[in-house]
């Protein structure tokens, strides 16, 4: 099984999304749909998919399919002075390897990665780095619905408790009980 993201330049209307649930549901697998600002992309996260329905997708050409989870987050620098050194660190030749995507967002970045290949301190890290040279803040926006997976792995770095997983969150282990929440 895979898990894909789907990423809409525009915001797809009420059809397109639904179109793409039916889709999903007949193969089994599950959508979340994250829509953002006008000028952002929209992504979706699809868990539990297959090869034929990746290539259903593809084939619809309504949105990029990117064959992994991505984190997207915009990145707003309290200075506009960070930018450039923000879009060249994230985007330019020696960014992470599982950076996918930087480009200018509004007055931030919008930096979107595999967080299977490169974890996310080592992309907010870099963020920070860049901020620190121009001694500015900064303010971020989730972009892209994450698997249960990531957020665990999130939780675990930054709790410093690497016991904790997605078989340990109780939510999720209630609902593949089918207890109503």
């Amino acid at each position: 099984m895979l898990d894909l993201t789907l990423r809409y330049q525009a915001i797809p209307d009420d059809a397109e999304i639904g179109a793409v649930e039916s889709l999903v549901r007949a193969r089994g697998a599950h959508l979340t749909v994250a829509r953002n600002a006008d000028d952002a992309p929209t992504y979706a996260l699809i868990e539990g998919a297959d090869a034929p329905l990746a290539a259903t997708l593809r084939s619809r050409g309504a949105a990029t399919v990117i064959e992994s989870p991505v984190i997207a987050l915009a990145v707003f620098p309290s200075s506009p002075e960070a930018l450039p050194g923000l879009l060249h660190a994230l985007g330019g030749p020696g960014r992470p390897a599982g950076v996918t995507a930087c480009e200018p967002l509004r007055d931030g970045v919008l930096v979107e990665w595999d967080f299977e290949r490169t974890t996310h301190e080592i992309v907010l890290g870099l963020i920070d780095v860049e901020l620190a040279r121009v001694r500015a803040g900064r303010r971020t926006e989730l972009l892209a619905p994450l698997p249960l997976r990531a957020w665990t792995r999130i939780a675990a770095a930054g709790l410093r408790a690497p016991e904790i997983g997605p078989e340990r969150v109780l939510e999720d282990l209630l609902v593949r009980a089918h207890v109503a929440l």
